[in-house]
């Protein structure tokens, strides 16, 4: 009985934490109501079912991590996407690219693959080439870019389709940090432009956020709707 009461306790201590933004998932309330009717069981001594209701906790934790991590790879895959994208019609619209033609259309053709993989939601595949074929057109066709940098110094909040631009969403972008856990700095350096600066999940559209740099990194322009400009709109 002991064992049981012991293993209770890890399943339900184990059970993942996210930020408040990354919980609005059906599995993960599945996972919290499983923990509190395994709570109240322990409680009242059926530790059986105390146990099972534990383990179906545990399951419905790792579904929405599950459920998180594909998010944040479409989030991910979706942002170098539109940065190829942005890249190519930089270098179209300079003329550069007649100065290699065959580079600019195997570019080209990486940033189609990388669509039609995001399309089938093989969203690492799909960052793979995209970032390829960034690699390709800065290599090739560097000074068609805005400012010097591939790291943005600000970042223009942007209205997503059915939401919006959220710290963990901003952090995670490979522009930004890769990493949605890493958003407090940029909160801590905005926190007095917020509507509500003790409150970090209250954002708006067109908020200019300043991007902290990290060591090693050397970060200039604004990144705005896909591209890095001297400057904000």
């Amino acid at each position: 009985m002991k064992r049981t009461i012991i293993l209770i306790s890890i399943l339900l201590i184990a059970l993942p934490l996210f930020s408040q933004n990354l919980q609005d998932n059906p599995d993960y309330r599945e996972s919290l109501r499983y923990k509190q009717l395994s709570e109240e069981a322990l409680e009242e001594g059926d530790y059986l079912q105390a146990k099972e209701y534990a383990e179906l906790s545990a399951e419905y934790a790792r579904k929405s991590d599950e459920y998180v991590a594909m998010m944040l790879a479409k989030y991910r895959a979706n942002q170098l996407l539109r940065r190829a994208d942005s890249l190519r019609s930089q270098v179209q619209r300079s003329g550069r690219s007649t100065e290699d033609p065959a580079v600019f259309a195997e570019a080209a053709a990486l940033i189609e693959t990388a669509r039609g993989l995001y399309t089938g939601e093989q969203f690492a595949q799909s960052s793979d080439a995209s970032r390829n074929a960034i690699s390709m057109l800065e290599e090739t066709f560097g000074g068609a870019r805005t400012v010097e940098s591939d790291l943005p110094a600000a970042y223009v909040v942007r209205r997503l389709p059915g939401a919006e631009d959220c710290m963990w969403r901003i952090a995670s972008y490979d522009f930004i940090y890769g990493d949605a856990s890493a958003w407090r700095p940029i909160y801590e350096a905005n926190k007095e432009k917020f509507p509500q600066p003790s409150n970090p999940d209250l954002i708006l559209p067109d908020m200019v956020l300043t991007i902290p740099e990290r060591s090693g990194e050397s970060r200039s322009g604004v990144w705005v709707d896909g591209e890095i400009r001297a400057s904000a709109p």
